[in-house]
Order: structure tokens, then C-alpha cells, then sequence
């Protein structure tokens, strides 16, 4: 049986992206104030975040019910990355494998419509194997071509450059992904699609 795991939708997805438009991205890129003080408290609270854990990297929820994922190296100083898994989806046998992949087929342009009409339209968008695929900016954005061709991940992707006048401006990367047991005929499969915010170079020190 098709699963969908994640309870996301585009239109989720979108509202998630809006809430990100009054972002101050180079206060996000210097990293919160140490987990469980009323400091971090307050400054999740400027972006509408409820703080959810204390781990290496702080994970927030945001007011729409989405999770996102403050990535940095240690000490949550400085943060490089937001993630958000948008969507998940995942099947009972490994019959339904092909019926996975048209799915996931089908439910990417709706995503990715959601991310332009917030946005706008993305630098590129395009599947695995697109003759244009662009290599990454900074190796962390995506795969690299070897990597690419050899797995077909990202299998489908978007990205937008940074927009906007103030500093720290975000890099945004919306990825789908197909799980290799996807391809196979012994082992059930799974589909995702991840979006990402990273810091652009001048704001990455001493990552």
C-alpha cells in the first residue's frame, strides 16, 4: 500500500516558505542562543518557532505544524542549513515499486508550483539526468554530477538564488528524492521531497 508518512502538503509547503519571508537570515546564520534558556526561547519566538529540542542541532516547529532543522557543525554556531521534509512517501511491497515512482512522478510539479508561487520562478528546476543539471554552488547544496548520475539523487530538483536587499539572503533548494530499493524488485521503496535554506558563501564563516 502507498503511504504517505510526512501529513505535508504542497499548499503546507508553501505556508512554510511564507513564514520564512520576514526571516532575519543573518541573525539565523550566527546561530541561537544555547538550548533550553529563555534567550533561545525568545529568539525562536521572533520567527514564530517553538524550540523542540536541546540536541546538537536545534529543531523548531513553526506556527503552520512544520519541523525544521537548524544544522551547524557544533555548538549551533554558526548554523549553514534549515531542512524541512515536505513530503514522504513509502510502500508495503516491493510490487508497488513502480506505482511509487509514478506517484512521485505526479506529485512533484505540485510542489514545485507551490515554492514559485512564493518565490517565484527557480534559477532551475529539472530531473536527475537533465543535460543542464548545474553543479552545486557549495558542495553541501546537492550532490555533484559523479554522484548524481551514479545514484539519481537529487532525482528531481528546484533552486532559487538569493533575493533581496538585506544581508545573509538564503539560498533555497527544493530536492526530491527516489530510494534506491525504488529501482529494485525484491525491496519496497520510498520517495521524499526535502526543502533546504542555505547560508550563501559570504555568510558561511568558519564552517
Amino acid at each position: 500500500m502507498l503511504t504517505e508518512t510526512s501529513g505535508r502538503s504542497a499548499q503546507d509547503l508553501a505556508a512554510e516558505l511564507e513564514g520564512l519571508r520576514d526571516v532575519d537570515w543573518a541573525s539565523v546564520w550566527e546561530g541561537p542562543p544555547q538550548g533550553g534558556s529563555s534567550e533561545c526561547r525568545e529568539w525562536c519566538a521572533r520567527y514564530g518557532w517553538e524550540p523542540q529540542t536541546a540536541d546538537r542541532n536545534l529543531v523548531v516547529s513553526t506556527p503552520g505544524g512544520g519541523r525544521w532543522t537548524l544544522e551547524s557543525n557544533s555548538n549551533w554556531h554558526p548554523v549553514y542549513r534549515l531542512t524541512h521534509w515536505a513530503w514522504r512517501t513509502k510502500v508495503d511491497e516491493a510490487s508497488e515499486n513502480p506505482g511509487l515512482l509514478s506517484h512521485a512522478s505526479k506529485e512533484w510539479p505540485a510542489f514545485l508550483k507551490a515554492a514559485e508561487d512564493v518565490l517565484g520562478p527557480a534559477a532551475w528546476s529539472g530531473p536527475w539526468d537533465a543535460q543542464d543539471f548545474p553543479e552545486p554552488p557549495e558542495p553541501d547544496f546537492w550532490p555533484d554530477g559523479g554522484y548524481r548520475v551514479k545514484t539519481r539523487t537529487p532525482y528531481r530538483m528546484a533552486y532559487w538564488n538569493p533575493t533581496g536587499v538585506n544581508p545573509g539572503q538564503a539560498v533555497i533548494v527544493l530536492r526530491q528524492s527516489v530510494s534506491f530499493a525504488a529501482w529494485t524488485t525484491d525491496t519496497p521503496g520510498s520517495a521524499q521531497i526535502r526543502l533546504s535554506v542555505h547560508a550563501p558563501e559570504g555568510s558561511r564563516r568558519h564552517m
